[in-house]
């Protein structure tokens, strides 16, 4: 198993522990979709940046694009190439993403209770707000991974002030956790 299938395998254990109930609570009558494993739905990820699809408590549905990494830190990365190795370079999802939100979750396990620290951002937003201003962020390659990706590091304080985003403490099973019990 190489390093993308690794981190690809824990967000999608993460998603299903934490993300589920979550999305369950929060659609109409429970209706959410995970898209993955058809040609379809690689489409829709690869092309779009869309992993789960919302139906709307008033109708309509939401795009979710979902990023879950392993500890908190600081900034966000925010992808602008997913591959720079050469012959196989492919723009990042800040570069073709067309979905409504950005989902961008931090697995907390260092506390007695394990959760996920959930930024939820208007994905639109974010990237007009972010290719203007793109060159005052350190550019950082993943160094480890096999596509040798490639983003910017955007602090979360930036995001928030620039852009905004509502936080959320994911428990298992989707459970709300206030800030006070996360810590």
């Amino acid at each position: 198993m190489n390093d993308f299938e690794r981190c690809d395998k824990f967000q999608r254990e993460k998603r299903d522990e934490y993300l589920a109930g979550f999305y369950g609570e929060h659609s109409a009558a429970g209706r959410y979709v995970f898209l993955e494993k058809s040609r379809c739905s690689l489409l829709a990820q690869k092309r779009l940046a869309v992993d789960t699809v919302l139906q709307k408590k008033n109708g309509g549905s939401v795009c979710i694009e979902e990023k879950i990494v392993r500890e908190k830190f600081p900034n966000f990365f925010l992808e602008t190439k997913s591959c720079t190795v050469p012959g196989y370079e492919s723009a990042g999802w800040m570069v073709y993403g067309q979905a409504d939100y950005l989902f961008y979750c931090f697995y907390r396990p260092d506390s007695e209770i394990r959760f996920l620290e959930c930024y939820l951002i208007d994905f639109a937003d974010l990237q007009n707000w972010f290719w203007p201003t793109r060159e005052k962020y350190k550019v950082h390659t993943m160094p480890d991974t096999i596509n040798k990706t490639e983003g910017r590091l955007v602090p979360i304080s930036d995001v928030r002030e620039h852009v905004g985003f509502r936080r959320f403490y994911i428990g298992k099973g989707g459970k709300r956790l206030d800030r006070h019990n996360a810590n």
